[in-house]
């Protein structure tokens, strides 16, 4: 496909919102209107080519099932019926694009599948480039260009993401990762971004994004929509968006469109300038150097040994002067990290995080909250993670978190936007710009007595793979588990922190066998604990603990000790133990 102008193509705007600001009885599905309103598409497609489009987008962007609410056959009328309009408007010389939104659909394979039924529709009809936009990820891109390309060679595919101006997916994945993975996919012949950021927040993307070598597509919105009278409007004027979007011409971008709330105005503002750049002889501004490599984390340096880290229940209720006394005498002792679990069983609990902070500041101890994906969105996640760098928390564990109890769904709702992997790839890239001084070390949990030890290895490799530096182990009681560590220790390069819980009385083993899934106390264990009493069983506590640590001393890289039903004086005799 030959480039004009210079180089630059010039796609045109968005249809949607203009259909629905030209028009008052405009249909909020605007791909409808293909069917309903021909003329109307038609003429929108017209006038966007009269005021300087290359290239145009077929009216198809929410074309699939899962967004009209419809059958196939209904999608393919709407797919034939958009193609004609385009088809209908087109110069000689103008190029035409099928628009692909994404299937918002939860089955990845259905979502293939259905793309592929589309994709053949617009060759069908005769519409043989590509442009995939405002996707999130870039998996579902790769195997919609690659299934492109498998039965039209000749096609031309661009791919485009929507990020915010944090430079993030809605998924919490970085403009950056983006690019980095699709840049050495063949099938894909440009890649870019568009929709959500504006165009002086877009200017910022492209400047901040190495882009490798192929060809670059940018298309921002107008602006930010504002509602006027029951109406969505975008307030930017066509001269300062064209203004902005002569600013990413000259970083190099070479295909140029607009998204919501670009009118053909916009295009013909952002065609003239374009025209009078290339004139000019199209100089471009050098871009900054980017270093994008992975940024080491150093975790906390531990004298005497191998660290210990201790977890310790934060407060049910607005006590917590009992957690912060234990917390003094465990780091007295000589723990070196104090972990806080992030509401455990999906039980609210005082916020680890605020509790980290609170150690660290008033107490000068080294802390490591849990942070789960269950109850923070995107947004929320970033704002915290800013919080506990700005109070001296470097390390952070990382797990998905329990649900919430089945009893209580109906008045507390769980918010699960991302995974611990997707978590901690999002602090990974968060650490290659925001906290590129001081990186976050994320660490995160391994069930070293999973029946499915296989399967709980193949995911902390993909943790590993995402940018986890150590895992701290389930208890660990029986030979099995430390064979498992010691497996652990040959397949990952990760840390392993043996997880030790002592058994603090016969009424407490048999909870663990009887409630707490995964974990068995061996019958041994158990009849130790029979008769002793309080003393005695705080004395049978600590070696039974040792016994465990006899079990894995020689293969673990630290000890993550947890604290059992408040006993922190049990495990400071432990500690002393082990730094005897």
């Amino acid at each position: 496909m030959e480039l004009k102008n210079g180089g630059i193509l010039l796609f045109d705007g968005a249809m949607g919102t203009y259909l629905a600001a030209k028009y008052e009885d405009s249909i909020a599905r605007c791909e409808l209107s293909n069917i309903q309103h021909p003329e109307r598409v038609t003429q929108a497609h017209r006038e966007y080519i009269a005021a300087g489009a290359d290239a145009i987008k077929t009216n198809t962007f929410a074309a699939n099932t899962h967004s009209m609410g419809t059958d196939l056959g209904d999608v393919f009328a709407v797919i034939d019926a958009g193609c004609r309009c385009a088809q209908a408007a087109a110069a000689k010389d103008t190029l035409i694009f099928a628009s692909m939104g994404p299937i918002l659909h939860d089955d990845q394979k259905k979502c293939d599948e259905e793309r592929h039924n589309l994709i053949d529709r617009f060759l069908a009809n005769g519409v043989s480039h590509f442009l995939f936009e405002t996707f999130g990820e870039a998996p579902a891109l790769i195997e919609a260009a690659q299934y492109v390309k498998s039965i039209c060679p000749e096609a031309y595919v661009i791919t485009e993401c929507s990020v915010a101006p944090d430079m993030y997916t809605q998924s919490g994945i970085s403009a950056q990762s983006i690019i980095d993975a699709l840049c050495e996919i063949d099938e894909i012949d440009a890649y870019g971004f568009n929709c959500t950021c504006g165009p002086l927040h877009m200017v910022n993307v492209v400047q901040s994004i190495e882009f490798y070598e192929k060809p670059v597509c940018i298309m921002p919105n107008a602006g930010y929509p504002t509602v006027v009278g029951g109406r969505t409007v975008f307030k930017s004027t066509p001269d300062y968006f064209a203004e902005q979007l002569l600013k990413i011409a000259g970083a190099g971008v070479k295909i140029l469109g607009g998204c919501c709330g670009t009118t053909p105005e916009h295009i013909r503002a952002a065609a003239q300038a374009l025209r009078s750049f290339h004139a000019a002889g199209g100089a471009r501004e050098k871009a900054p150097a980017h270093d994008h490599s992975p940024q080491k984390a150093k975790k906390q340096d531990v004298s005497g040994g191998k660290p210990i880290a201790v977890e310790l229940d934060s407060p049910l209720d607005a006590d917590g002067a009992f957690f912060t006394e234990a917390a003094q005498n465990l780091a007295a002792a000589g723990a070196d990290y104090i972990t806080i679990a992030d509401c455990p069983i999906g039980r609210a609990r005082a916020d680890s995080s605020m509790l980290a902070a609170m150690l660290k500041t008033q107490y000068g101890i080294t802390a490591l909250p849990h942070l789960t994906c269950r109850d923070r969105n995107l947004n929320a996640s970033k704002a915290l993670l800013l919080g506990l760098h700005m109070q001296g928390i470097h390390d952070v564990l990382v797990v998905t978190g329990d649900p919430i109890p089945n009893n209580r769904r109906g008045e507390i709702k769980s918010v699960f936007q991302f995974n611990s992997v997707l978590y901690t790839e999002f602090i990974r890239d968060l650490n290659r710009t925001v906290f590129a001084d001081a990186p976050f070390t994320v660490m995160g949990a391994l069930n070293v007595n999973a029946q499915n030890f296989d399967a709980e290895l193949a995911k902390a490799k993909k943790k590993e793979q995402a940018g986890m530096s150590c895992f701290l182990t389930q208890p660990v009681y029986e030979q099995h588990a430390a064979d498992n560590i010691a497996r652990a220790k040959r397949e990952l390069a990760a840390e392993i922190w043996a997880g030790v819980m002592p058994v603090v009385s016969y009424k407490n083993a048999c909870f663990i066998n009887n409630e707490l899934a995964g974990i068995d106390i061996p019958a041994e264990i158990c009849e130790r604990f029979k008769d002793a009493d309080r003393q005695q069983a705080a004395k049978i506590a600590v070696e039974t603990a040792m016994d465990t640590i006899e079990l894995v001393k020689e293969i673990a890289d630290g000890y993550y000790i947890i604290t059992p039903l408040k006993r922190a004086d049990i495990v400071c005799e432990i500690i002393k133990e082990l730094k005897a």
